[in-house]
């Protein structure tokens, strides 16, 4: 779906710019003095109760206010990706200025103020409310270098182009919910449970109960922000569990000291429950079957001996 102002005179810009944006989002008031001629399109993508849109547009001010929800309640949040221009985000007795590649996001059931000092262009992802943590930390910038926000960022970035967006979408919701715990937002707390994370992987390795919701328990935070601590990274949860326990198994299988070990009994200590599970990530990994890695182990070590 999408607006534009260009095939309107320039006298009547400004006022459907006005309705499309009330048409495309919620019930807003915008302003600016550019009554004589004003540009401005929204490119917009459904996405089951989510939805993403790409505005630009010029310079104005943009608000919510209690007539507007009183007209038009809703009750999720808008995160704006900031991707050319600035803009300055009120909600809540909080501002905070997005330069390009900040996120921010306000709620939809209290006021809120958008100001555009000069041409701009964000794209803007509606969440419902559900699926954010609460309380969400409103007209805060989130930076999207490193981490849990640079995923949120590509996320919103690849939607447009992607076959299936609305499962994308779901995706970069989760992310966001995450990127917005408290915890995650202390730069310095983040980095040091994902390795907390890493460590209790690798000493429950071999556990046929590991999982995210074991571990997330024995760190003391929720599965979503376990998940999220993975999402920026190499690797999600369950990739690395896979590639540590192959790794435990391709060791053994080349260990002398373990060669009596059936490879169902290498497999079954590296933590795999499915012996046709390990053969197909083993072989897909390694580029040859767990008995082809330790037959040409052993003829390395004949060879060396002799």
């Amino acid at each position: 779906m999408r607006w534009s102002t260009g095939g309107r005179a320039p006298g009547e810009q400004f006022e459907y710019w006005r309705e499309m944006i009330c048409a495309a989002f919620l019930a807003l008031t915008p302003e600016s003095d550019l009554r004589g001629g004003f540009a401005g399109s929204v490119t917009q993508w459904p996405l089951g109760s989510l939805n993403l849109a790409r505005i630009t547009s010029q310079r104005q001010t943009v608000r919510r206010t209690e007539d507007d929800i009183a007209r038009s309640p809703a009750a999720g949040f808008y995160a704006n990706l900031q991707v050319r221009g600035t803009s300055l985000m009120a909600q809540g007795g909080r501002e905070t200025l997005l330069r390009p590649g900040e996120l921010g996001v306000v709620g939809t059931d209290e006021p809120f103020r958008f100001e555009f000092g000069a041409d701009f262009e964000q794209l803007s992802f509606f969440v419902p409310a559900r699926l954010l943590p609460d309380p969400v930390p409103t007209a805060t910038a989130l930076a999207t270098g490193v981490g849990v926000g640079a995923a949120v960022r590509l996320a919103l970035e690849s939607l447009p182009a992607v076959r299936r967006p609305e499962r994308l979408a779901f995706h970069a919701a989760g992310m966001l919910a995450v990127a917005l715990e408290p915890r995650i937002l202390d730069p310095v707390r983040a980095p040091r449970t994902r390795a907390a994370a890493m460590e209790d992987i690798e000493a429950h390795l071999t556990d046929e109960d590991l999982s995210p919701a074991a571990t997330a328990r024995r760190l003391g935070v929720s599965v979503r922000l376990l998940h999220g601590l993975f999402a920026g990274g190499p690797a999600s949860y369950a990739a690395t569990v896979r590639r540590l326990r192959l790794e435990k198994a391709a060791r053994d299988l080349r260990d002398p000291a373990l060669s009596h070990l059936r490879v169902i009994d290498v497999a079954t200590e590296a933590g795999f429950v499915n012996v046709a599970t390990f053969h197909r990530a083993f072989r897909l990994a390694f580029g040859r079957t767990p008995n082809q890695l330790r037959g040409s182990h052993t003829t390395e070590n004949n060879q060396t001996y002799t």
